[in-house]
């Protein structure tokens, strides 16, 4: 039976092409209110790149007996110890092996981020996501992947391990979605593969709804 990784090269080009239809889709009918042109294209794209990232994360779960990087031992080809650090890229070369074009962890509208060229090595200056260290088997609700302009009481979170409460009151900054008039937003990946643009005023809702007891972010 061959495993997740090899059957990659053989459905990537599908699995994009329907990704791209779904979330053009998903895009007229969740941003109508985005004023149209080239950031409202960009919030697209970072849409399919976190759609293709959920999907290598789960392949590459299917390959390692069910766990995702940050709960494998570096030995095994995980990134547990230097997610212990609150260091997010390792978690990204991870799966590196399993994405042809390493820009897709960069969102568009990241100007403090700069793309990758090759998957030799990522560093935090190449990811613009963070990753749940703690997703739940409640896949519908669990959050893998996020935009990292999250704030907490109205301050930006910091990169590194950012701990949830829900004593906390959780927003978007401006700064990768939300230059324009409108309230910012970002966008979200789940356990299920799903992604989902989130306004700052649904986050709080989003955030209550994890499964698991902790919530523990790693922000690049």
């Amino acid at each position: 039976m061959l495993s997740a990784k090899a059957k990659i090269n053989g459905l990537t080009l599908v699995e994009v092409l329907v990704v791209i239809v779904m979330i053009v889709i998903l895009a007229a009918i969740l941003l109508p209110d985005i004023n149209h042109g080239p950031r409202h294209a960009a919030g697209v794209i970072c849409m399919v790149n976190q759609k293709q990232i959920a999907l290598v994360f789960s392949m590459w779960k299917s390959d390692h007996g069910e766990r995702f990087p940050w709960q494998v031992s570096s030995t095994n080809n995980g990134s547990m110890e230097s997610s212990d650090w609150g260091y997010a890229a390792p978690n990204f070369n991870a799966v590196a092996d399993y994405i042809r074009d390493p820009r897709i962890f960069v969102c568009p509208t990241d100007e403090a981020k700069t793309k990758a060229t090759n998957n030799a090595q990522l560093h935090n200056q190449n990811v613009s996501y963070f990753v749940n260290l703690d997703t739940s088997t409640n896949a519908q609700v669990s959050i893998l992947t996020g935009d990292r302009h999250l704030q907490r009481n109205d301050k930006p979170v910091k990169p590194g391990l950012f701990i949830y409460s829900n004593r906390y009151s959780m927003d978007w900054t401006r700064e990768l979605h939300g230059k324009g008039s409108t309230a910012p937003f970002g966008i979200l990946s789940f356990v299920d593969g799903h992604v989902e643009m989130a306004r700052g005023y649904e986050l709080n809702a989003i955030f209550q709804r994890q499964g698991s007891f902790t919530n523990r972010l790693l922000v690049p």
